[in-house]
This record gives C-alpha cells, sequence and structure tokens, in this order.
C-alpha cells in the first residue's frame, strides 16, 4: 500500500528524562537571557522609527515628478508618478519575455510528502513511551523532497521521489526603472511586486519551445509536465508572475535625480512605495500602522522567549514527579502556569523601564499592570502553600 502507515516506538526511563530536562536549563537560560535585549531593542526601535516619521511627516515636499527640478535635490519628496523601464525580462528556457520590472518563475513538483503524527504515554516509575507514526502523502511541493531521508525504509522506494526537480524556481528583476524624469532606487524597486500572471496564449509574451510543447499541457496562466487530470508523481507545473509598470506613489529622498532612502535624525530611513495614488498622509501613517505590528510582533516573541525558557529552565522540577504521571501531570501545569505569570510580568517591566524616558505615562501603566500579576502570582503561591499543608495534616 502506498500509504502504509509506519510505526518507531522509543522509550526514555526516568534517569534519563532527568537528565535531558537538567541538560535543557542551559538552553532555557539562554532564552531567558536573551528575551531582555529582543525587548529593550524593540522598544527603542519601535520609537526612534515613530519619531523618524513624525521628522518625515513635517519635512515632507510634494515633488512634480514629470520633470526634474534642481530645487528638490537633497529634499525629502512625495511623488506621484507612471513607472516605466526600457528594459525586457527573460526567461529563455521556457520563451517567455516581457517589458516588465519583476519577472518570477514558479515551479512545483507532485511528490510524496512524509507526515508525523506524534503520541507519547507516560506510565508508572516516570517511563515515557513516544510513538510516532509515519505516513505517505502526495503534495505539490517547490522544492525537492528527498525521499531517501524517510524513516520507513521500504518507503523510500515504495513512496520514492525524482532524483531531482526538472525546472528550478527563478527571478529576473531591471536594474533601470523611471518614474517620470527620476529613477528609482534598488529599495523602491524591490517593494514593487510581482503578481501579474503571464498568458502563455498571448504569442507575444511566451514561446514556448518545441519540447517542452510536446510533453506539457499548455493553458492561459499554467504550463504543465504531465496529465492535469490524474497527477503522477513527478508531474511538474510553472507559471509566471510579473510586475507590470503602473502608477505608484513614492515617499524617498532625492539624490542626483535618483529617488532613494531618507535618513532621520533618529538614524532611521524612510523609503516607501506604493502602487496606486496615495497621499503623503496616508503613506506615513500605514508606515506607523505597520510599525506599531512589528512591535508588537516582538513584543509577544520577547513574552515566550520568557515563558519558554522559565519553563525550560523549571521543567526538572516537573520530571521529579513524572513517576506518578498524574503527579507529572500537575506540576507540568502548575509550573506552565508560574512561568507565565513571571513571563508577562517581567515583559511589562523591561518595557516599561525601555519607555520611562520616552513616554513616562506609559511606563507607569505598564508597571502597574506588573505589579498587579505581581499581587496575582504572590496570592497564588500562599494559597498553594496552604493547600499543601492541608493535605500533609
Amino acid at each position: 500500500m502506498a500509504n502504509q502507515p509506519y510505526k518507531v516506538v522509543t522509550k526514555q526511563n526516568y534517569g534519563n528524562r532527568m537528565m535531558g530536562s537538567i541538560k535543557g536549563v542551559l538552553i532555557g537560560l539562554i532564552l531567558f537571557i536573551a528575551a531582555f535585549p529582543v525587548l529593550w531593542i524593540n522598544e527603542g526601535y519601535a520609537v526612534r522609527v515613530y519619531k523618524g516619521l513624525e521628522e518625515g511627516a513635517g519635512s515632507v515636499v510634494a515633488a512634480d515628478l514629470n520633470s526634474l527640478a534642481p530645487e528638490m535635490e537633497g529634499q525629502f519628496v512625495h511623488g506621484i508618478g507612471e513607472t516605466s523601464t526600457p528594459e525586457i525580462l527573460v526567461d529563455s528556457e521556457l520563451g517567455v519575455s516581457i517589458g516588465a520590472i519583476h519577472l518570477v518563475r514558479q515551479v512545483e513538483m507532485y511528490q510524496w510528502k512524509e507526515i508525523a503524527t506524534t503520541e507519547t504515554v507516560e506510565k508508572v516509575g516516570g517511563t515515557e513511551e513516544t510513538t510516532t507514526t509515519y505516513t505517505y502523502e502526495p503534495v505539490w511541493s517547490s522544492s525537492l523532497i528527498q525521499s531517501s531521508s524517510f524513516k520507513d525504509p521500504e518507503a523510500r522506494t515504495r513512496n520514492a521521489n525524482p532524483a531531482q526537480m526538472p525546472y528550478q524556481g527563478q527571478s529576473w528583476s531591471v536594474q533601470l526603472v523611471m518614474i517620470g524624469a527620476y529613477t528609482l532606487s534598488p529599495g523602491l524597486i524591490g517593494q514593487i511586486s510581482a503578481n501579474q500572471p503571464i498568458d502563455y496564449t498571448n504569442p507575444d509574451l511566451a514561446n514556448i519551445p518545441e519540447p517542452i510543447l510536446e510533453k506539457a499541457a499548455i493553458s492561459k496562466n499554467q504550463i504543465y509536465i504531465g496529465n492535469p487530470g490524474t497527477p503522477q508523481i513527478g508531474d511538474v507545473r510553472i507559471s509566471h508572475q510579473y510586475a507590470v509598470p503602473g502608477q505608484v506613489s513614492v515617499l524617498g529622498r532625492v539624490m542626483n535625480g535618483q529617488i532613494g532612502p531618507f535618513r532621520t535624525e533618529q538614524n532611521t530611513t524612510i523609503e516607501i512605495l506604493r502602487p496606486g495614488m496615495h497621499s503623503a498622509e496616508e503613506m506615513i501613517e500605514a508606515a506607523k500602522a505597520a510599525n506599531v505590528l512589528r512591535t508588537w510582533i516582538f513584543r509577544v516573541l520577547g513574552f515566550f522567549l520568557f515563558f519558554i525558557g522559565l519553563n525550560t529552565i523549571l521543567k526538572p522540577l516537573a520530571t521529579v514527579g513524572v513517576v506518578l504521571p498524574f503527579l507529572g501531570r500537575l506540576l507540568s501545569s502548575g509550573i506552565g502556569l508560574i512561568a507565565g505569570l513571571i513571563a508577562i510580568i517581567l515583559t511589562f517591566v523591561v518595557i516599561a523601564i525601555a519607555w520611562i524616558f520616552y513616554r513616562p505615562l506609559l511606563a507607569i501603566a505598564l508597571l502597574v499592570l506588573a505589579g498587579v500579576f505581581t499581587y496575582f502570582l504572590i496570592v497564588r503561591k500562599k494559597k498553594m502553600n496552604q493547600q499543601a499543608a492541608a493535605v500533609e495534616v
């Protein structure tokens, strides 16, 4: 059977589990320590980006991009215009050519993929038995899946994948993009998305080589090598997307006829391109929103570094109780709760200290929240001590 399950059972005795948890303390300590600079640097960077955007909002100049203006040299400008490029991008291997800013070739091959599901059972005495079940399913993948590394020795032959991809994903970009009379910096060019599909039935865009035509099914937006109706392992589907020149809005500094990064007094840069017509105010507000989102992502990352680090550091305490599975689960839950509360407190405190010189009111609010969680933690610890004392009696 092509998808026959293959099971691997591993066991860890109490001593090995304890040694593993003790060794993990070092990793937990590294994660715990790493949380401090992650949160601190993140808050400082968020402040600098915000102040830099405020600086930009106060100094931006509206520019007519249709002609070079000497008075705009060195200025932070906002402009709207049509992009253009004299260059032609060519995928010679597949016969595609187009006057575009970016051209991206996407290649996927139908292959077997190994799926692993794990079930762990704890037994009296501290032994942990883990059963991992491997199954094999066909999927479309843009990268080669090495069937030689499958866990099931028989699957390496039974579910064998081709040894290589017949074609590779690839991308091409032009060097010169104009917006009116100005050129765009590489940073601005990179913000233009390739999201328009190539029409392979258009002879002006695609002249697919005969050897490929002989073995491929060509539709409007896809080259399929194989039988589209009944996909087989090794079938390949190819598509191209391109970035068409069009109307965009830009924010950047003019230097030598090029619009590029504007460096603020906060040592941050503003270099923004958006498709369509957008005012400078809209673009700066969108950049502020993106800064807030990025800041929260790193705040959550910092919290999880604290939480995982503390949980790993305290894991030996939970492992002590695994001789009785219910006791081990109880200790693990308690340690997880304590680690979570401490992680929240430390996250609030680090953020508050980082902001204290920038926004004192926010810092005070965060410290109050940290105090509330600390109080909750102390109260809970007292209740746990009381319950433990009651059990002893």
